[in-house]
């Protein structure tokens, strides 16, 4: 990280990913890391309220997220709407709301999912990963007019609370077994890369989705 303490919103952050992410940058820096009680993305008015305590921002991580999985003909449209408000909707509001908090070298983080490729059981996840991609894309250009940089990164099978309730301990050995790797990826492996891209290392990097899996073949 470079010297200057900077100032970053990381929404769900109080677990999983965006907790590795708040810990591992609480040193030097002035950390907003609200659970889903405390900053809704899928509420306008929340994320007003929120923000009202911020008063600008070197960084915004957005890994606010839910997972629902079933097949089509049990997944209602309401639960697949539901998924996207949170997951893609959720990141445009929160982008969108911050624009007068980010200056020039601001950086932008969406957090996506190799589920973006297509994950079977989970066709509301799987948009609403492979939305952020294109939304990402879109906004690139137009981010960068201003100096400000967005990346999405897409994290394999993470270690986490959510994921350690999807998998079986039958399906584990499976699951790893298609990494190169053979393991679980620790939540602070994604936080090492959030970190390197609010830093001044990665002000090169823009629009770009950088994928940590563990060698996931496909």
């Amino acid at each position: 990280m470079t010297t200057g303490m900077k100032n970053i919103l990381i929404t769900g952050g109080s677990r999983g990913i965006g907790k590795a992410c708040a810990d591992l940058l609480a040193n030097g820096n002035n950390i907003f890391s609200p659970s889903s009680k405390e900053l809704d993305v899928s509420n306008q008015e929340s994320i007003n309220n929120y923000l009202k305590q911020i008063e600008s921002l070197d960084a915004l991580v957005c890994n606010a997220g839910i997972y629902y999985g079933s097949n089509i003909e049990k997944h209602s449209v309401d639960e697949f709407s539901k998924v996207l408000d949170v997951n893609l909707t959720g990141s445009f509001r929160m982008i969108q709301s911050c624009l007068p908090l980010f200056k020039k070298g601001s950086k932008i983080i969406l957090m996506g999912s190799v589920s973006a490729y297509g994950d079977a059981g989970a066709p509301a996840y799987a948009a609403s990963k492979a939305g952020l991609i294109a939304m990402m894309k879109s906004l690139a250009p137009e981010l960068a007019h201003d100096g400000i940089t967005i990346n999405t990164i897409n994290p394999g099978w993470v270690r986490t609370d959510m994921t350690q309730t999807l998998v079986s301990k039958e399906s584990e050995a499976m699951l790893l077994g298609s990494t190169l790797l053979k393991r679980w990826i620790e939540p602070v492996e994604i936080a090492n890369l959030v970190e390197f891209l609010i830093s001044d290392k990665a002000n090169a990097i823009c629009g770009e989705v950088i994928t940590i899996d563990a060698g996931l073949m496909v």
